[in-house]
């Protein structure tokens, strides 16, 4: 047999064309891989495209015109870090500018405490410098984060210096970790010594003064009372024993302070006090609407709000536990070495709860204003009297603890959140655009009688009777030809 007719035996040409077939089908197999790799392309068939972002969510990404970072923490052993990527992918696949990363606090603390990192679901955001931090990998927490990333205008937050604040390190008790997390909430920070400053400057949104050691001077004092005057926002947290020179100055807002400690016993150290009281309940405010984590203050001091002053309306936001107790003085520190349980002193100490944060709204006062009268024509219209513009509402948040935002203590529990919640509310920020999706309603099919009847026939007869049908035809077929 020559060499051409083996080429034409059956064998040769079934088995060539079999080859063929998969080496063309390995072809587009890899074309298709290649091609994917380098174009992504996708389309959402669901009813309500809930597999695709939504409308606003797009406006948003088209606003992207330089490279923006989206950093997501989660363990690479995590299961709901695959469904957060599939969410993130949505960002990226709309605008090529847009890049993702993961990174594992646990294999690398160093970059993720370099990027920010507060909790496992976080996703920060950097777009031309600044930082916004997103809670969770939602839509909703996403897109919400880049609609204030790119407001190019960043809120301005100053810490007060000068009297030994926690404004920089200071090993577990300093304010390293809540500045980051306001530098990724979008705020632009800076210090104020108001020894070399007259004034607070008008371009800040918020002064706040954590757990000053040294008193400040009156002149000092008058300009922090000429910032609420003026509607500022002050945010307050303060040690037992230390009240910095504003004593007075909270005085007369209605909220007075004594030289104690609160302790608390609680199922946790079943009977023995401790000075860290846990909180669990709030009282009603847009700060603590819908908040639902526990706080713990350590070493906190109670205020005492007298509700009787005309000068400011007084909200309380945290409260403790019936079980808590004040102890006055410092006297009582040599038996807390000794004994931790038998602290309580009914004749002397005082009874919970205690108020441990609240928020002055200080009442503007009216002047008088009289218009200045000029003559009139009589055939001139009057014009309407001119109106001054209002001053905004000021406000002073007042924390007796200042521990509770500290490094140590800034990410346990929900004290972080609380932090950021007051700073959001007292920056005007509390109001966030909640990006939704159209409510996807479960609507059951309906099929009639004839319809179902007409599906069992395809699916169960029809169907399985025409494979039958072509297999038998070809297996005839091929043995014809034998």
């Amino acid at each position: 047999m020559t060499l051409w007719e083996k080429l034409q035996s059956r064998t040769v040409v079934y088995g060539g064309s079999s080859a063929l077939a998969i080496l063309l089908m390995a072809g587009i197999l890899v074309f298709a891989v290649l091609l994917g790799t380098r174009y992504s392309l996708r389309w959402d068939l669901t009813r309500y495209q809930s597999h695709s972002l939504s409308a606003v969510s797009r406006h948003l990404v088209k606003e992207v015109n330089n490279p923006l970072t989206l950093t997501a923490f989660f363990p690479e052993a995590s299961p709901e870090r695959q469904r957060a990527r599939e969410v993130l992918e949505l960002y990226v696949r709309q605008n090529p500018k847009i890049s993702l990363r993961f990174i594992d606090p646990e294999r690398d603390p160093i970059r993720a405490d370099a990027a920010g990192f507060r909790r496992y679901g976080n996703v920060l955001l950097e777009y031309e410098g600044r930082k916004q931090l997103a809670e969770t990998p939602t839509e909703e927490s996403v897109s919400e984060a880049l609609r204030r990333l790119l407001q190019k205008e960043q809120k301005k937050i100053y810490f007060l210096t000068g009297h030994g604040e926690r404004s920089g390190p200071r090993e577990r008790r300093g304010y390293q970790i809540a500045q980051k997390a306001l530098k990724n909430e979008g705020y632009e920070l800076a210090e104020l010594n108001l020894l070399r400053e007259n004034e607070v400057p008008k371009d800040a949104s918020l002064l706040i003064i954590a757990a000053p050691e040294k008193d400040l001077l009156p002149t000092e004092v008058e300009s922090l009372r000429g910032y609420l005057e003026r509607g500022g926002r002050i945010f307050l947290l303060l040690d037992p024993y230390h009240d910095a020179g504003l004593k007075n100055l909270l005085a007369g807002y209605g909220v007075n302070l004594d030289d104690g400690m609160i302790f608390e016993v609680n199922q946790l150290t079943q009977d023995r006090a401790i000075l860290s009281p846990i909180v669990t309940q709030y009282k009603p405010h847009r700060i603590t609407q819908d908040f639902n984590l526990v706080t713990i203050f350590p070493f906190a001091r109670p205020l005492f709000l007298n509700r009787e002053v005309k000068t400011a309306a007084l909200v309380p936001l945290v409260e403790t536990s019936s079980s808590s107790w004040e102890k006055l003085g410092k006297e009582w520190q040599k038996d807390w070495q000794k004994d931790k349980r038998n602290l309580y002193d009914p004749k002397q100490d005082k009874k919970g709860p205690f108020t441990v944060a609240a928020l002055v709204e200080p009442q503007q006062a009216e002047k008088p204003q009289t218009p200045e009268k000029k003559p009139v024509k009589p055939d001139q219209p009057t014009a309407p009297p001119e109106q001054s513009p209002k001053t905004p509402q000021a406000y002073l948040a007042v924390f007796g603890d200042a521990d509770f935002a500290a490094d140590e203590f800034f990410n346990q529990l929900g004290n972080g959140d609380l932090f950021l919640n007051t700073v959001n509310f007292l920056t005007n920020e509390e109001k966030q655009i909640i990006i939704r999706k159209t409510d996807q309603k479960v609507e059951p099919m309906y099929l009639t009688r004839w319809k179902s009847l007409l599906v069992f026939l395809v699916s169960v007869i029809f169907l399985p009777l025409a494979m039958l049908i072509t297999g038998a035809a070809v297996y005839f077929h091929r043995r014809t030809l034998r």
